[in-house]
C-alpha cells in the first residue's frame, strides 16, 4: 500500500513526458480554446463535470503550448 502513490505518481509523470514530447503549439492552443468553450458551457448550463473537463483542457493546452515554446527556445539556442 505504501508504494501505491509513488508508483501512480511515476506513471503520471512518465505519461506527461510522453505527451510533452509529442506536442506542438497549434494543438496546445486549440486544446486550450476548446477548454475555455467547454468551461463556459459548463458554467452556463450548470454542468460541473463539463466545467471541470474544460478547465483540465485549458491547463493541458497551456502546458503543451509552453512546452512547444521551450522546445523552440532550446532549438534556437543550439543554432
Amino acid at each position: 500500500m505504501i508504494l501505491t502513490r509513488p508508483l501512480a505518481l511515476a506513471a503520471t509523470l512518465a505519461g506527461g513526458l510522453l505527451v510533452l514530447g509529442a506536442c506542438d503549439k497549434n494543438s496546445g492552443q486549440a486544446q486550450r480554446t476548446t477548454g475555455k468553450i467547454e468551461s463556459a458551457a459548463g458554467s452556463v448550463t450548470g454542468d460541473e463535470t463539463l466545467k471541470r473537463e474544460g478547465k483540465k483542457d485549458e491547463v493541458v493546452g497551456g502546458v503543451k503550448t509552453a512546452a512547444s515554446d521551450l522546445k523552440g527556445a532550446v532549438k534556437d539556442a543550439k543554432d
